[in-house]
């Protein structure tokens, strides 16, 4: 891949030592001393940490790196694919910053400062997470001014990463020209920024024993609800001041990696669903009964449209200012739409294909103990060559995918990507050349105007 020079600097073990840093995190109702020594955010860390650890080894590209041609921005999606979420969003604010620094001394005040702002991001081979989202009526605003920056206050509400980043940046949430202009403020400040509280949540698995949850406790990403009480944000942080257009414009950019990886994930995800549905049939026995044929043929159809419009958006990328090349939207936002219109009802086929133990399966320590084992093992075997070990882990992993907790928080988290069903078909439609319809209607119609 055509990359950026620079790789990263930090180990895993130097980002988690960097998180102990005085920030104010709340987990359930318990005030957190240090998130790398809490368990349940502890998956978080050891998940970027991991991160860091494969891109420092060459592993994975750096967050910095730029595809040119259509086989680099497929190699660029499956390394988004397996590094942290929290990642790919810095590698998206990267990118805005680079854009930025490209327009040169066509770039606004504020583009200049992101330019800045990411430059030391990188410099200092640092995470960050972007919230958008209020959390009520009451706006993230701008409450005093100085001559060196502002106070704002408020909350953002879902700040994907936010416990175990280094930077936050807001943006506006969904701005009008009816907008108040003290809402219509983009900016970075420190987790550990004075002011600045994190109520966090997480996906990861509570039990003692997490052998049975095989995605949560790897890949859980906590969450938060982040607090600005009167937080004070110098000039050089702030982005965007009151225009609605800009604010526009940034939030497009800062999620172009988001929306391309949310698109491509659920591609990857169709076909592992498609998989699963397969698999759990033939170990269950039923894989040529009719009703179980006919969800297999709609799972089937939705991983190859699905995977459609992943290549189809790779097949039309576009080359921005800065060079990289990046997925063409028209494709990514009607593929969010398709995915996520039918996403639930697809899990309801494999959920339905699974049966009843795909609730009750017994867990990994069930299996192990000497009183149960030989039970298990004799009850869950269905067919030669699978032990009940086997049929186990297929029914944890589909459980863990598709129907429990870490499944919840991440079906909402991937539908909010983009702004939800219905923005991301005002985006379709913002995007479509029309031209090319409009072009059609004159043939079809046998127009003389143009």
């Amino acid at each position: 891949m055509a990359t950026e020079t620079k790789t990263s600097h930090l180990t895993g073990q130097d980002y988690a030592a960097s998180l102990r840093d005085g920030r104010i995190v709340v987990l359930d109702g318990k005030s957190v001393a240090d998130v790398t020594a809490t368990p349940l955010l502890a998956v978080s860390v050891k998940h970027v940490a991991t991160s860091y650890d494969a891109i420092r080894r060459g592993e994975r590209p750096a967050l910095t790196a730029m595809a040119r041609t259509q086989s680099e921005l497929q190699e660029q999606m499956d390394a988004f694919h397996a590094i942290d979420s929290l990642s790919v969003t810095t590698a998206g604010v990267l990118r805005a910053g680079r854009l930025a620094a490209a327009k040169g001394d066509a770039a606004s005040a504020g583009e200049q400062r992101l330019a800045a702002f990411t430059g030391l991001l990188s410099q200092n081979d640092a995470r960050v997470a972007v919230g958008r989202a209020d959390a009520g009526a009451s706006k993230l605003r701008v409450v005093s001014r100085t001559e060196d920056g502002v106070i704002v206050r408020g909350a953002k509400a879902h700040v994907v990463g936010a416990p175990v980043a280094h930077e936050i940046l807001c943006i506006p949430d969904r701005p009008t020209a009816k907008s108040d202009p003290a809402t219509v403020i983009a900016f970075a400040v420190p987790v550990s920024a004075p002011g600045v509280k994190l109520v966090s949540l997480t996906a990861a698995p509570r039990s003692e024993d997490t052998r049975h949850y095989p995605i949560s406790r790897e890949r859980s990403m906590a969450d938060a609800v982040v607090l600005f009480d009167d937080v004070f944000v110098p000039n050089d942080r702030i982005f965007v001041d009151g225009a609605v257009k800009e604010a526009e414009e940034l939030a497009s950019v800062l999620g172009v990696w988001e929306r391309a990886t949310a698109v491509y994930r659920r591609a990857r995800e169709a076909e592992l669903v498609l998989g699963l549905a397969q698999t759990i049939a033939e170990m269950n026995g039923v894989p040529d009964v009719s009703h179980i044929r006919h969800k297999l043929s709609d799972l089937a159809v939705y991983a190859a449209i699905s995977r459609a419009t992943w290549e189809a958006a790779l097949a039309h990328a576009k080359t921005g200012i800065d060079g990289s090349l990046v997925p063409d939207d028209v494709y990514i936002y009607s593929s969010k739409v398709y995915t996520d219109d039918l996403h639930s009802e697809m899990l309801s086929y494999l959920h339905d294909v699974s049966g009843a133990l795909l609730l009750t399966c017994p867990t990994v320590a069930d299996y192990e103990n000497e009183a149960t084992h030989v039970y298990i093992e004799k009850y869950l075997r269905t067919m030669v060559g699978v032990t009940g070990e086997d049929r186990m882990k297929v029914f944890h992993l589909i459980r863990d995918l598709s129907a429990d907790t870490y499944w919840g928080w991440s079906k909402i988290d991937h539908q909010s990507i983009a702004g939800g069903v219905d923005a991301q078909r005002e985006a379709v439609l913002n995007n479509f050349d029309l031209s090319r319809a409009r072009k059609e209607v004159i043939i079809a119609a046998g127009l003389r105007g143009s």
